[in-house]
């Protein structure tokens, strides 16, 4: 996090109640090795937090630095496929008055916030929430922070009804209690603010929107779906978010969002060497290379579950193997809502 008494960064954003700068040398702290990869510490209870070998992984996939490298693959892809950083009325979100107030909860490694906040006036901050310190912990200028906390647990650090914009993407492997979220995220919202979420299904599908057909690659991602529901992962949260932001209420039944608004983009997997728009050839290339990251980095995910390594390497080899065998394509499914007045 950015220390608000460095001089080097005059003007820098007070941080929240009770966080402090995060030494390099602390760094090691917040991980912990597991089938060759590593795993967030603090995401389990703290009675748990050095007991991890003998309980369930607390999180889908791993958070070192190759799952980073799958992150800023999906960062991209998502650019590339959408031709802009955000989606739906963000822009619309960011007029006058001054010193509007974005969080990215699970900013990764922080290039959403790092990208969009090249392209928007400085006058707009920018908060990122990660439970793990990939995110720059200094910030490169005084409108953009990043802090590491669990939001799940603790809730969103930011007072009520202060902030502008709450985007929150890639989260249906990392979020399990998406009521609990979806209200801390009202509860923090300025009435009329913005809430977007952006998810991938879990799954890929033929051109004609069935099953791809192709054994291996529907079993692996059913199977990855079913042991993320027994984990208390829903893992078709992206299809279910514009009827839940519809739906949700406060504890007197009144509604928290409104203006609910969502969109499909589809995006080809494969190699489509044939097709005459080039972008079209680069998001294919892109998505397929980014599946492959995405099946290494369920490996432990898979393992951890006690089967054999054999059957594992075996299922995620074929997978790739089809992967440059098959026409399939992936959903991104973007949804908005605002905060009910």
């Amino acid at each position: 996090m950015a220390d608000p008494n460095d001089p080097h960064n005059p003007g820098l954003l007070p941080p929240s109640p009770e966080l402090v700068p995060i030494a390099r040398a602390e760094y090691p702290n917040y991980y912990f090795p597991r089938h060759g990869r590593y795993f967030p510490r603090y995401r389990f209870p703290p009675d748990l937090q050095n007991a991890h070998d003998a309980i369930p992984l607390p999180s889908v996939v791993p958070i070192d630095r190759e799952d980073m490298n799958r992150r800023t693959m999906q960062h991209n892809l998502v650019h590339l496929c959408l031709g802009s950083h955000y989606f739906g009325p963000f822009q619309d979100h960011l007029g006058s008055p001054n010193g509007k107030l974005v969080v990215d909860i699970g900013s990764d490694d922080g290039r959403w916030i790092e990208d969009i906040s090249e392209e928007l006036p400085h006058s707009i901050r920018f908060h990122g929430v990660e439970i793990f310190p990939s995110s720059p912990t200094e910030a490169a200028n005084n409108h953009v922070r990043f802090e590491v906390y669990d939001f799940q647990r603790e809730g969103i650090r930011n007072a009520e009804g202060s902030v502008d914009i709450i985007h929150a993407r890639f989260q249906n492997i990392h979020i399990q209690n998406w009521d609990d979220f979806l209200k801390d995220v009202a509860k923090c919202l300025k009435p009329g603010g913005l809430f977007m979420s952006g998810e991938f299904d879990i799954s890929l599908e033929s051109p004609d929107g069935r099953s791809t057909g192709v054994r291996v690659i529907d079993h692996m991602y059913n199977q990855v779906q079913r042991l993320m529901v027994e984990r208390g992962y829903n893992p078709n949260i992206g299809r279910e978010m514009e009827e839940k932001l519809r739906t949700i209420t406060d504890s007197a039944g009144h509604p928290l969002f409104t203006n609910v608004g969502s969109h499909v983009y589809t995006i080809p997997v494969g190699v489509d060497a044939d097709h005459p728009s080039q972008v079209v050839r680069e998001i294919s290339s892109l998505s397929m290379d980014y599946m492959r990251k995405l099946a290494q980095s369920l490996r432990p995910f898979l393992l951890s579950f006690g089967q054999a390594q054999v059957e594992v390497n075996g299922l995620l080899n074929e997978h790739n193997y089809q992967l440059e065998r098959v026409r399939a394509q992936l959903r991104y499914r973007c949804t908005w809502a605002e905060r009910r007045a």
